[in-house]
């Protein structure tokens, strides 16, 4: 193990470390703050609401046979 450390710099290796998990659980977050696009929040009832009503809208827009 005292090889690799000797060929990668320990501190830019735990910055490195630390910026990759700063972008994946940011992209993450983000992903989960829009969750009327990936229906990942239809647990809440604002979105629920929210969903309810733009399915209701599009319904009549919609021509009537």
């Amino acid at each position: 193990m005292w090889r690799i450390w000797r060929v990668i710099d320990p501190l830019k290796a735990i910055v490195l470390t630390g910026m990759m998990i700063a972008f994946i659980s940011t992209s993450i977050h983000l992903i989960q703050i829009s969750g009327d696009r990936y229906n990942i929040n239809s647990w809440h009832p604002d979105t629920a609401k929210a969903a309810a009503a733009r399915v209701q809208s599009q319904n009549a827009a919609l021509p009537q046979k």
